[in-house]
């Protein structure tokens, strides 16, 4: 029987020939997910409070006033981007420089005993201003696609500018595509209460009924946005602490082959989980080795952009670099 409809329906299991990996690369790994286990929950939690601020701040009103009008005010987006500047500057960035701090030096006592990697010496701090600003612009028109596309949802007529105003203010924070998925978990949520509460309570009119029922999806909706600020928030500190960290590695390197500590013929080397999980894009650059300063061939997606020096290559990736002496 499972055999007619694997047959059927043509699947085919999706196996994935692992990789024998030298000791460098495990020990890589292993340096790069023991700091990730370490500083992601901090980062994380520093996240949602910040977004539970943002919606604080945000009345009612205002977001009343957002859906009748068709879009954010221009003081709200600064608002915003301001926000996002100084939680980079208070929080984020130290974070960062930690990350390139700690990566440099874990990277750099695998090789060698005589170096000593010092992340100002080679204008880091420059990159991670950069980096910095990229964030904040990118984060700042993340939250606001997110609430353009919820006017779109209650301009399609199946919310009200009222009811999308109330639900709104718990998504502030999250992509336009995870509020959207709360928008419509809502709506199909008030759609079964109405059925429960007709059966609980026939004797009640259509205008309790719509009410309750608007509550008790509200609620849960607010749960579910509760769980997505976490996976989001979770997402973005893998992300940024895996960058930072094998960025400094690779910044370390650098700065020891110009000194002549490390030899000239140093090249970084991909590698990445030793599962079936991989996805298909790590697991093509497993093992793959480039010269130093080179990218890697992979396409950057979501909350990545930039130098594909090192990685990750997706959000949460937790693909390491070892560095090996080539010919």
């Amino acid at each position: 029987m499972i055999e007619r409809q694997i047959a059927m329906f043509d699947l085919k299991p999706r196996l994935r020939v692992i990789k024998r990996k030298s000791r460098a690369q495990y020990e890589a790994l292993e340096r790069l997910n023991r700091f990730l286990n370490k500083e992601n929950p901090r980062l994380a939690r520093l996240l949602v409070r910040f977004w539970g601020e943002q919606q604080n701040a945000m009345t009612y009103k205002e977001l009343r006033e957002a859906f009748l009008r068709g879009g954010l005010t221009v003081k709200t987006i600064q608002t915003w981007i301001e926000d996002y500047a100084q939680f980079f500057n208070e929080y984020l960035k130290p974070s960062i420089m930690t990350a390139v701090t700690q990566g440099g030096a874990e990277t750099l006592a695998g090789l060698t005993e005589r170096a000593v990697y010092d992340p100002f010496i080679t204008g880091i701090e420059n990159w991670v201003t950069t980096h910095g600003g990229e964030w904040i612009t990118l984060m700042s028109n993340e939250s606001q696609e997110a609430v353009q596309g919820l006017i779109r949802f209650a301009a399609d007529g199946q919310l009200g500018v009222d009811e999308m105003s109330r639900l709104t203010r718990p998504l502030i924070g999250l992509n336009e595509r995870q509020a959207k998925a709360n928008a419509r978990f809502y709506a199909n949520r008030k759609q079964q209460y109405i059925q429960i509460l007709k059966e609980q309570r026939p004797k009640a009119t259509e205008k309790q009924i719509e009410r309750e029922a608007q509550r008790r999806a509200r609620e849960s909706a607010v749960r579910y946005a509760t769980r997505q600020h976490r996976q989001r928030a979770m997402m973005i500190a893998e992300t940024e602490m895996s960058f930072a960290y094998n960025k400094g590695g690779n910044d370390a390197v650098k700065q020891m082959v110009k000194e002549g500590i490390l030899p000239s013929t140093m090249k970084p080397q991909w590698s990445t989980a030793a599962d079936e999980l991989v996805c298909d894009d790590c697991g093509a650059l497993d093992g793959v080795i480039i010269d130093l300063g080179n990218d890697f061939d992979f396409k950057a997606r979501e909350l990545y952009e930039g130098s594909k020096e090192t990685p990750p290559a997706h959000p949460r990736c937790r693909c390491a670099l070892c560095y090996i002496e080539g010919e």
